[in-house]
């Protein structure tokens, strides 16, 4: 059974129109998300001039459902094969808000989160700061926005846990 986050979050998202506003400060960025076993996540980003395949984020996120408006998810970086931060995930007035729960650190760097989707639009920025002299490192500042993506309308299937394979 589908939850009501897997309904509104799986699929494929691109910020194309934010894109094409200012090239070289929004590039053009896929998000994948799709279902491969119960509570369980593929998440996939990309960016538009690349591939699939070629994914700059991997992760499979394991979904904790804490009553139908709280998700809790961990992550695990299929590149790296090591564990990710964890995202605490409200629902609000339509919308799911998710941020980073607890602290995360990755690589001396603290990992900042906040992503917001309704099933049409997803918006996100990550934020890493330098732990030891608090720069900022990579990603977004929060003064510069979200990144916003519009949900692509394709065939693709996005639940793979009901696919049979032959």
């Amino acid at each position: 059974m589908t939850s009501l986050f897997e309904s509104m979050i799986l699929g494929q998202f691109r910020n194309r129109k934010q894109a094409f506003t200012n090239p070289t400060k929004w590039p053009q960025i896929n998000v994948l998300y799709q279902k491969i076993a119960e509570n369980i996540l593929d998440l996939k980003q990309w960016y538009n001039y690349q591939t699939e395949d070629t994914a700059y984020r991997h992760y499979h996120l394991t979904c904790e459902y804490i009553d139908e408006h709280t998700v809790v998810t961990s992550a695990f970086n299929i590149d790296t094969r090591s564990d990710g931060c964890q995202l605490q995930w409200g629902y609000y007035g339509g919308w799911w808000f998710g941020e980073v729960r607890g602290d995360c650190i990755l690589r001396n760097t603290r990992v900042k989160s906040e992503i917001c989707f309704n099933g049409s639009l997803y918006q996100s920025r990550d934020t890493g700061i330098d732990i030891d002299t608090g720069e900022f490192r990579w990603g977004k500042e929060e003064e510069e926005g979200l990144f916003r993506f519009e949900r692509l309308n394709t065939e693709r299937e996005y639940d793979l846990t009901n696919v049979t394979r032959n």
